[in-house]
């Protein structure tokens, strides 16, 4: 499955390289997405870009809901997050998006948990060079809402990746005859075994990565650059410090300058720091009270904790008050 991701990349920043890949596009995404910033946390029911089959850059929420709804309301999009690609061809639900409403979507890499007993270990697949990787899926449009949502595909995953889970998202990449294959806008109806020729799951090594990262990603309020870090310590922590000063694109982002063996730490020694901590993996009404908790937090709190000088100043006073306690005695 995939239920989380990452898209290092502000508006204009996944615009600029979309023109720099070769990207036929029509910008389509809401009116004002200047104040749009990157996130490291993207979770269904959050509204994110999506590239269609018809070349239009669509700002959408994860989680398909059919054209055919009547009351959207009483939808589920937690449950559509994600499509399995063997049901594509045969259900109501997804024949007509595979038909004639196909797209990828743009991530920087994407979350995936390991299960070991009763504990559940966050890792991060990205790509070596640090690009966009883009994942198949598909998109639907209730007219009445102007709604546009999508679903990620999955496929089984490949032997070399059966450790982590079952199944993997489906990456197109760029220019790949799947890619071709997904994104004719002339196509519009498939069978099956068009379709598992296309929407295969694979994992070149010479082309991604993974590492463990922190439990913090769990849940959905959390969100920093510091979610993708290793989850060795002191990588970490560097990560947090360079998230407070900087907004990176996707492309542009390297690896710390630490030797190679220092970028991926040894998982099993680091295993017994991250089982140690609770897994939070949010559904339905803890998902959707989570992303209201980071909607609403109040601009006060961030404000007082903005603001330089106030810790030193709680200093101060602290001090100020014992040495009046020791006059006293």
């Amino acid at each position: 499955m995939c239920g989380r991701y990452a898209l290092d990349c502000t508006a204009g920043e996944l615009d600029q390289r979309f023109t720099e890949l070769g990207f036929d596009f029509e910008n389509a995404r809401q009116p004002d997405t200047s104040q749009v910033q990157p996130s490291f946390n993207v979770a269904p029911t959050n509204t994110a870009p999506v590239y269609t089959h018809h070349k239009k850059v669509r700002d959408m929420k994860w989680g398909l809901i059919p054209h055919w709804v009547s009351e959207v309301s009483k939808s589920q999009p937690y449950k559509t997050f994600n499509a399995r690609c063997e049901n594509i061809a045969s259900s109501k639900m997804w024949t007509t998006p595979c038909n004639y409403k196909r797209c990828v979507v743009p991530v920087s890499g994407y979350f995936e948990w390991l299960t070991k007993g009763k504990k559940k270990i966050p890792y991060y697949v990205t790509r070596k060079d640090r690009e966009l990787m883009f994942l198949a899926g598909m998109y639907d449009h209730v007219e009445s809402h102007n709604l546009y949502t999508f679903t990620i595909i999955t496929a089984p995953a490949p032997s070399n990746m059966e450790w982590l889970h079952t199944r993997m998202p489906v990456v197109l990449n760029w220019g790949s005859k799947q890619w071709k294959a997904w994104l004719e806008d002339s196509k519009t109806q498939w069978t099956e075994s068009e379709l598992q020729a296309v929407l295969q799951a694979q994992c070149n090594e010479n082309e991604l990565e993974w590492w463990q990262v922190s439990s913090d990603v769990g849940k959905v309020s959390n969100n920093g650059k510091y979610l993708v870090a290793p989850a060795k310590a002191p990588i970490r922590e560097m990560f947090k410090k360079e998230a407070k000063t900087t907004t990176s694109l996707a492309k542009s982002e390297e690896s710390p300058d630490l030797p190679r063996d220092e970028q991926k730490p040894n998982v099993k020694t680091e295993e017994a720091e991250e089982e140690s901590k609770p897994v939070v993996r949010e559904s339905g009404q803890e998902l959707e009270k989570g992303l209201k908790e980071q909607l609403t937090k109040p601009e006060a709190e961030k404000e007082i904790k903005s603001k330089p000088g106030t810790k030193r100043r709680n200093n101060d006073i602290t001090q100020m008050l014992c040495s009046k306690k020791r006059v006293k005695h």
